[in-house]
């Protein structure tokens, strides 16, 4: 195709359905390891999982589907770099469902350690929210819009959408450690499940929001280089890697605190002796199961001894 560089916006877009294929392999290996691992969780978090993963295996199949069509199909044929691919305009819709689903489940660990703060937690949702709502309204405008002039235009909702993610990335870790950190107790047991949830917190909201912060920056630069485009491709995966990575984590909280040297000396007062890390969350004890933690389930000394016993290796 003499005389016309597609290397910005096609070449861009080609590496990132490289990237999102690279995601996707890993997504794939940490749902197999979930489902491994935890056979006794919950319909509702395995449904969650199926969900994400379908809905990343669709959105790569779009994207796949319209490179074939620009690079191949469309080969030769100048007069369509004119006009948009109706697989990538979609696209945007499939991320921003996967990114609620996940933004939620992370949005409900926030409400519990909060104490149910009600007014904290509905203004993370209407955030999540208002993210879902610009990416169906972008999608709406990509698909009655079928020229590429309507790249040039889209900056008031796609700036937005991409910065509302970042900050309620950052917001969400942000909370979860200040709340975690009223959760240490000086025992062993206790402040290890504390650091570990807190690093799996911040390193996940790291890596989704500057996903989202490139993107926004890629547009700002050149809205013609589809360099934010080739990014967003891999956001949605970014979010439910970060869930999976939160729930197979388990795994090594279970090895640890099975393993030597993990135990407190002393018991928390109105703990039951059940093997399980507890710690303080304000005034109040709280049992922590290894398998209640993702979600912030935390019964109030409660547990039960079949419950531990779920956990335990």
């Amino acid at each position: 195709m003499p005389g016309v560089d597609i290397a910005p916006s096609f070449g861009s877009l080609l590496i990132g359905t490289f990237f999102a294929i690279f995601f996707q392999g890993m997504l794939t290996v940490q749902a197999y390891v979930y489902y491994e691992s935890f056979p006794h969780d919950s319909l509702k978090l395995k449904s969650l999982v199926a969900l994400v993963w379908t809905l990343d295996l669709a959105h790569l199949i779009l994207i796949c589907n319209g490179m074939y069509i620009a690079l191949v199909t469309n080969w030769g044929d100048v007069e369509t770099l004119g006009t948009t691919i109706e697989s990538f305009n979609i696209h945007i819709l499939f991320i921003g469902v996967a990114a609620i689903l996940c933004q939620g489940f992370f949005i409900y660990r926030v409400y519990v350690f909060s104490k149910k703060n009600w007014l904290l937690s509905g203004l993370l949702s209407l955030a999540a929210v208002a993210n879902l709502g610009l990416a169906i309204w972008l999608t709406v405008r990509l698909t009655r819009d079928r020229s590429v002039a309507v790249f040039d235009t889209i900056g008031p909702t796609a700036i937005p959408m991409f910065s509302i993610g970042a900050g309620l990335d950052v917001a969400i870790a942000i909370l979860m450690v200040y709340y975690l950190q009223q959760g240490r107790t000086g025992f062993a047991r206790t402040d290890f499940v504390v650091t570990k949830i807190i690093q799996y917190a911040v390193s996940t909201s790291v890596a989704t929001s500057l996903l989202a912060l490139g993107s926004v920056i890629a547009y700002a630069v050149n809205p013609n280089a589809f360099d934010y485009i080739a990014m967003h491709f891999s956001l949605g995966r970014m979010y439910t890697n970060a869930l999976l990575a939160t729930l197979n984590s388990r795994r090594e909280l279970r090895s640890r605190l099975g393993a030597p040297g993990t135990n407190s000396s002393t018991a928390a007062p109105n703990a039951r002796t059940h093997g399980l890390p507890v710690f303080a969350v304000g005034q109040s004890m709280t049992a922590l199961g290894t398998s209640e933690y993702p979600m912030g389930n935390l019964a109030t000394g409660n547990s039960t001894m079949d419950d531990a016993k779920k956990d335990l290796p």
